[in-house]
């Protein structure tokens, strides 16, 4: 993939973190630096036409995610779930004539690079909707072809894209990739796993 292949990367850190306690858990440490900065480094590695970040522009990590080459786009509808974050991402997909949109979620430290270039190698031979399967079962990272876009518009509560995957094309990853941290004790096994991964 060149950056001329107009496909749009959205990164979500807009959750409310209620199920992490009582403090936002993309500032939480894992390893050496927060962990909403470990999605976001492979995000900023990989050849997409721009970069987003759904969250607030006064996070912890929101200057080293400019300092990335991410822009900091707020969402103002937060408490209303993860669509909000997608229905976002999808209308600046759209006003800027991208070709697709890839989701990724600030609170999967483990996606590799190489996970992420087989998504993109996946989509530019199906030019359908990609996703990663986890035991097969689709979720993020995924790409949106840009005739899926506008559907993702209409989403609507705290599921996310999920719905939009039913006929996608699965590029499968092993534990830990697609471990996503929601609580406390996600956290911990992580920190578990980090030494091992990484």
């Amino acid at each position: 993939m060149n950056k001329n292949s107009g496909i749009m990367l959205a990164l979500l850190a807009a959750g409310q973190s209620r199920r992490f306690g009582d403090r936002d858990k993309l500032s939480a440490v894992l390893g050496d630096r927060m962990l909403g900065l470990h999605a976001a480094e492979v995000g900023a590695a990989m050849p997409f036409a721009h970069k987003l970040v759904i969250g607030s522009p006064a996070h912890d990590c929101a200057a080293q995610w400019r300092d990335l080459g991410y822009q900091v786009i707020a969402n103002q509808d937060a408490a209303l779930g993860q669509a909000s974050s997608v229905r976002l991402a999808a209308v600046h997909a759209m006003n800027s004539g991208a070709s697709a949109l890839c989701i990724m979620l600030a609170d999967m430290p483990f996606v590799t690079r190489d996970h992420v270039s087989r998504l993109i190698a996946a989509f530019e031979q199906s030019g359908g909707t990609v996703a990663s399967a986890r035991h097969g079962q689709a979720m993020p990272p995924a790409i949106f072809a840009v005739d899926a876009l506008r559907s993702l518009t209409a989403l609507e509560g705290d599921a996310g894209a999920r719905g939009r995957l039913a006929d996608a094309r699965l590029v499968a990853a092993a534990d830990p990739m697609l471990m996503d941290i929601d609580t406390a004790q996600d956290l911990a096994q992580a920190k578990i796993f980090y030494d091992q991964f990484k």
